[in-house]
C-alpha cells in the first residue's frame, strides 16, 4: 500500500493558558543591574617544551646511564622516545645501549635503534663528531641488513651529520647504500667532487648518469665486454680529465659546465626526532647540476663510445659505433693508453708463491729421508752392480766419481726465493756507470715523476733516448730480471700519476717530451744526486 495516499488526522491543543500560569511568578522578578565588570583571571605563563626538546633534555640527563642484563622486551613506535617506553622497555634499552657502546650488537627492535640514533644526532654519547660518525656507522653496519628500511634513513642522517660537522667524509659511499638518495642533490654534489678530484674511482654506473649513451644495451657489453668497460671507462675519464688540465688548465667540469650551481636549503634529519636549535632547521648547499649540462653529457657520451670502439678493435670484436667526433689527439691518447694496458696484461707472468712453512717442512723431510738412506758405518768404497759381458753375471763395481747430493736443499731454498718474488740479491750494483737524471731545470711534477723511477727505469729511458732499443733495452731488462714491456709500462704508469700523460709512445719516447730527458746521463756512481758527468 502506498503510504502517500493514507489520510492524515490533526489535533489542535492550546498550551498558552498553562504557560501563562506557570510563568506569571517569574515575570514579576527583576534582575539587578551590575555596577562593575568582574576582573578576568590571569593564568601564570609556563614555557611548554616541545617533544623534541623534552627528548634532548632527557637524553642529556641519562647520557651516562648503564643497564644490567635483562630480558628483551619488544618495542614499536612511529616516533620512539623514552616517554613511549614502559619501565621494562627502558631497562632493556639501557642494557642494549651499554652493549652497543662496548662494541656488541645484540638483537633488538628497530625503534630502540632509532632512539639511540636520535641521541647521537644531538651529541649524546660521544666527545668528538668523528666518534659520533663512527658510532652511527657501526649501528648501520650491524643492523642495516636485518632492517632494510633503516638504509634510507641512515643515508640521509649520516650525510647530514657529516655536513653540519664538516668531517670531510666522501658521501658517495653513503649514498650508494640507499636507492632513494641517488637521485637527490647529494648525488649531484658528489658527482662534481669525484670528477674534479678522483674520476678514476667512479663506477661505470655513476658515469652513465652523465651520458646519453647507455653502454649496457650494446652488443659488445652483453657479449663479454662488460668487465672491460667497467674497468677502463673510469680510467679513460680520469685520463682525459688530466689531459685537459695539462693542456688547457681546466678539467672536465670547468671546461663544459659554465654555471655556478643551484643554491638549495637542505632540511636536516628529516623524519626523525630532531631539535632544530641544535644545528638549525636547514643547511645551505650549492649543487652543480651536471646531469642537466648538455655539453658535458655530449662529451662524456663521445668518450664512452670512443672507448668502446677501441676495446672492440683490441679484442677483435666485429662492428664499430658511428658518430664519434672527438679530436684526433684525444682519440690517439685513448688509443695509446688502452694499447699499453692490453700489452701489459699479455706480457704479465703469473706469480708463483712459495709457502715458507711448507718449504721448511720439505727441507726437514728431505734431510730425514737422506739420513735414513745413508749408511754411516760403511767405510769402504761404494759399489754399483754392473754386468760382466764375458760371464753374463752381475758384479759390484766401485763408483769413484759419485758425489753426494749436498746442494739440493740450498738449491731448493734459492728456487723458493726466486719463485716467490724475493730477490736473492739486491738490485745489480753499478759496477761501471749508472744513470742519473738532472731535474733541476724541470718543474715540480717532472721532479716527482723522476723520484718514482728506479735505476732500471732510468737505464731503460736512457736506452730509448740513445736509440738503442733492440740491444740496450733488452740488456737492461735482462739485467734486472724483467721484460722490456713491463719496464715501459711501469714508466708510463708513473707518468700518468704525476704529469698526467704517457711519455713513451710505442717503443720510443714521445716526441713532445724528448727534450725533458736531456738531463738523463750516465754517472760513475748510482747516486741520482750526481748530475755532472757526461751523457
Amino acid at each position: 500500500m502506498n503510504s502517500n495516499q493514507k489520510p492524515l488526522d490533526f489535533a489542535e491543543i492550546d498550551l498558552s493558558a498553562l504557560a501563562d500560569e506557570e510563568n506569571s511568578s517569574f515575570r514579576e522578578l527583576k534582575i539587578p543591574e551590575r555596577s562593575a565588570q568582574p576582573e578576568e583571571e590571569k593564568l601564570p605563563f609556563v614555557q611548554a617544551l616541545s617533544k623534541e626538546k623534552r627528548f634532548v633534555e632527557q637524553a642529556k640527563a641519562m647520557a651516562e646511564r648503564t643497564g644490567e642484563q635483562t630480558a628483551f622486551v619488544p618495542f614499536m613506535s612511529y616516533w620512539p622516545t623514552y616517554e613511549q617506553m614502559n619501565e621494562s622497555q627502558r631497562s632493556w634499552y639501557f642494557y642494549w645501549r651499554t652493549e652497543v657502546r662496548n662494541g656488541r650488537f645484540p638483537y633488538t627492535d628497530l625503534s630502540y635503534i632509532f632512539v639511540c640514533l636520535y641521541e647521537l644526532i644531538h651529541g649524546v654519547g660521544w666527545e668528538s663528531p668523528r666518534q659520533g660518525y663512527e658510532q652511527m656507522m657501526n649501528l648501520w653496519n650491524a643492523y642495516g641488513n636485518r632492517y632494510p628500511k633503516l638504509n634510507d634513513y641512515m643515508a640521509e642522517w649520516v650525510s647530514d651529520f657529516v655536513l653540519v660537522h664538516q668531517l670531510g667524509v666522501p658521501l658517495i659511499g653513503l649514498i650508494e647504500r640507499s636507492g632513494a638518495a641517488r637521485s637527490g642533490e647529494l648525488f649531484d654534489l658528489e658527482l662534481g667532487r669525484m670528477l674534479a678530484e678522483d674520476a678514476a674511482s667512479m663506477t661505470l654506473e655513476q658515469i652513465l648518469t652523465l651520458s646519453d649513451y647507455d653502454v649496457r644495451r650494446s652488443k659488445f657489453y652483453a657479449d663479454g665486454g662488460r668487465e672491460r668497460m667497467e674497468e677502463y671507462a673510469p680510467q679513460v675519464i680520469a685520463l682525459v680529465h688530466s689531459f685537459l688540465q695539462k693542456t688547457t688548465g681546466k678539467g672536465l667540469v670547468d671546461t663544459f659546465y659554465k654555471g655556478t650551481g643551484k643554491k638549495i636549503e637542505r632540511y636536516l634529519f628529516r623524519s626523525g626526532v630532531y631539535d632544530a636549535e641544535t644545528y638549525g632547521r636547514t643547511f645551505s648547499l650549492r649543487v652543480p647540476e651536471l646531469r642537466k649540462c648538455p655539453p658535458l653529457r655530449y662529451y662524456v657520451t663521445q668518450l664512452l663510445r670512443c672507448t668502446e670502439n677501441k676495446l672492440r678493435e683490441l679484442t677483435g670484436f666485429k662492428g664499430r659505433l658511428r658518430g664519434v667526433t672527438l679530436k684526433s689527439e684525444t682519440e690517439a691518447l685513448i688509443q695509446r693508453f688502452l694499447e699499453r694496458e692490453f700489452a701489459a696484461k699479455k706480457s704479465a707472468v703469473p706469480s708463483i708463491s712459495i709457502d715458507p712453512q711448507k718449504l721448511a717442512m720439505l727441507q726437514k723431510d728431505s734431510e730425514d729421508v737422506r739420513s735414513m738412506l745413508t749408511i754411516e758405518d760403511w767405510e769402504g768404497p761404494a759399489y754399483e752392480y754392473g754386468r760382466n759381458e764375458e760371464e753374463g753375471t752381475l758384479v759390484p763395481q766401485p763408483d769413484y766419481g759419485r758425489q753426494e747430493d749436498t746442494v739440493y736443499v740450498e738449491d731448493l731454498k734459492e728456487y723458493g726465493q726466486k719463485e716467490s718474488g724475493q730477490r736473492v740479491s739486491e738490485e745489480p750494483a753499478c759496477e761501471e756507470r749508472c744513470v742519473a737524471w738532472d731535474t733541476s731545470a724541470l718543474d715540480e711534477e717532472w721532479t716527482s715523476f723522476a723520484e718514482r723511477l728506479g735505476q732500471a727505469h732510468l737505464e731503460a729511458l736512457h736506452a730509448l733516448k740513445s736509440r738503442s732499443l733492440c740491444s740496450g733495452l733488452d740488456q737492461v731488462a735482462e739485467k734486472y730480471g724483467t721484460m722490456p714491456a713491463l719496464l715501459l709500462d711501469e714508466i708510463n704508469s708513473a707518468a700518468m700519476e704525476t704529469i698526467g700523460d704517457l711519455v713513451i709512445d710505442g717503443e720510443a719516447i714521445a716526441d713532445d717530451y724528448i727534450d725533458y730527458f736531456e738531463g738523463l746521463r750516465k754517472t760513475n756512481t748510482g747516486n741520482n744526486s750526481d748530475r755532472k758527468n757526461d751523457p
